[in-house]
């Protein structure tokens, strides 16, 4: 990430004194010349992403001796994105960019024509090292990644919390190393073992001193499956075996915890009804730190999605009527303190705010840090034609609508230590427009001489939503993009 490269220049250190590697083959002796490439001053998942691709496409073409590439990516590099350096699409969204040049050029479009650094370099396995002892810490955390590595060695563009990337780092790995097994007692690795297993289901899990492992079980696995890894943490996949908690029938499921003995379990919280916004930010407030996706316009309405920076809480109110941001040591302080939430770890999923009729809130936690924003608009909105889904995918769709509102929704997925499943319910449950309220919002909502921003202007009359955030219009697709910055409301 540095502009210094301290491994490279250790490498370098150890060629310098062994000079030249010897080495047997077919009873001959022959001579490996080493040759060390640095990648500096960016990261892999961003600003280094072409030096990847051309490295890799050298290593094929020029030495064609190689049967495996390990590659180290720095740790906090997102992984999705380092394997995104082997698909197609990568490869020809980076030859339409400026600034590339000749020699990389030239490699880039012999790759593209191929169809993608893919074909000639495929990935086998996605791997990663979990320190046991720092785990629970990386989790309880406030930290963003400038914060804990400073600006000069984390570009402005990388702007994940760390419990985010941790989470993430987890989730998207095939084989999952938990390193300094001696440095924690029994109990603590058991519990670590149990979390990475929920979070990672289907990844294989090794143990080790000083990630000493047997080669054999991280190479030459099969094991990686891009288009299986881009559909989402796999713990979610099995949404609809976890607990359920519908509010209208109020039939609950007996929890599946993925290990009795350490008390991890995970349950889904669903309703048919909208949740009122000031009751929602009430029972999170001081709680979690609140990330929004923030999405600014411009003078003339054009949007402002190229601007990268952070900035503080977007809202209508003047300055001086916000409050103060709240410590975010007591923030996590109170989290533990709270009964429904002091055990959580991980949750994910996406909801419906009576404000916002239009839009699929998308709800994300790792540690303290909730992420909320829209994704994209209810499918229940647009035409079927708009949904650019297979028969499969549409038959899925459409298995989420229900009544009247189509497939608007609470559907929030916990991971939790220790889970209170009734008290949680009853919590989200107390959140949720009361169904006096509900004839209220169907009422505006079938107004025929209403259209649908004005819809959203009389539902936020009728109530504060007090999220402050712009998610942006979803009807504008690609013409308006979300400005990729949070706002912190803390």
């Amino acid at each position: 990430m540095a502009s210094v490269n301290i491994d490279g220049a250790s490498i370098i250190r150890a060629s310098a004194t062994s000079g030249k590697d010897k080495g047997k083959e077919n009873g001959d002796e022959i001579v490996v010349r080493q040759k060390l490439v640095q990648m500096q001053n960016g990261c892999i998942c961003c600003t280094l992403r072409s030096d990847l691709l051309t490295e890799v496409a050298h290593l094929v073409w020029a030495e064609q001796k190689f049967h495996h590439v390990l590659i180290e990516s720095s740790g906090i590099s997102e992984p999705q994105q380092v394997a995104e350096t082997f698909t197609t699409e990568l490869t020809e969204a980076m030859i339409d960019a400026d600034g590339m040049e000749t020699d990389e050029m030239e490699v880039f479009q012999k790759v593209a024509k191929l169809g993608g650094l893919k074909t000639i370099a495929t990935i086998d396995t996605m791997v990663t090292v979990i320190d046991a002892f720092r785990f629970f810490a990386e989790f309880d955390t406030a930290e963003f990644l400038q914060d804990r590595y400073g600006k000069d060695e984390v570009p402005e563009e990388d702007q994940p919390t760390i419990s985010d990337l941790f989470a993430d780092h987890i989730e998207f790995a095939n084989v999952i190393i938990i390193n300094k097994i001696d440095a924690v007692d029994k109990n603590t690795l058991g519990r670590v073992r149990a979390y990475v297993k929920t979070l990672n289901p289907t990844a294989k899990i090794l143990e080790a001193k000083y990630s000493k492992v047997d080669v054999r079980e991280i190479l030459n696995t099969g094991k990686f499956n891009f288009a299986e890894a881009i559909t989402g943490p796999r713990w979610l996949r099995s949404l609809h075996e976890m607990t359920i908690m519908d509010v209208h029938d109020k039939k609950r499921v007996a929890p599946k915890p993925e290990t009795v003995e350490y008390g991890i379990g995970s349950f889904v919280y669903r309703s048919r009804r909208p949740f009122d916004p000031m009751k929602l930010y009430k029972a999170l407030e001081g709680r979690f730190i609140l990330l929004q996706d923030e999405f600014v316009e411009d003078a003339e309405g054009e949007d402002d999605s190229g601007d990268e920076e952070m900035s503080e809480d977007v809202s209508t109110d003047t300055e001086q009527n916000r409050p103060e941001p709240m410590d975010p040591q007591l923030i996590l302080e109170n989290k533990k303190a709270c009964p429904y939430f002091q055990g959580l770890h991980r949750s994910k999923g996406i909801f419906w705010l009576a404000t916002r009729p239009q839009q699929v809130g998308s709800w994300s936690t790792a540690g303290a840090m909730l992420t909320l924003g829209s994704e994209m608009p209810w499918f229940c909105t647009l035409g079927v034609g708009d949904w650019a889904a297979d028969e499969e995918t549409m038959k899925a769709i459409r298995s989420d609508f229900e009544g009247e509102w189509g497939d608007r929704r609470q559907e929030l997925v916990f991971i939790d230590e220790k889970l209170n499943v009734d008290g949680l319910t009853e919590l989200m449950h107390s959140c949720l427009i009361s169904r006096a309220d509900m004839r209220k919002w169907e009422r505006v909502m079938r107004t025929k001489d209403l259209g649908e921003e004005e819809k959203g202007e009389k539902l936020q009359e009728m109530w504060d939503d007090s999220f402050r955030s712009e998610w942006g219009n979803p009807e504008d697709g690609d013409e308006q993009e979300r400005h990729h910055g949070l706002s912190h409301a803390r």
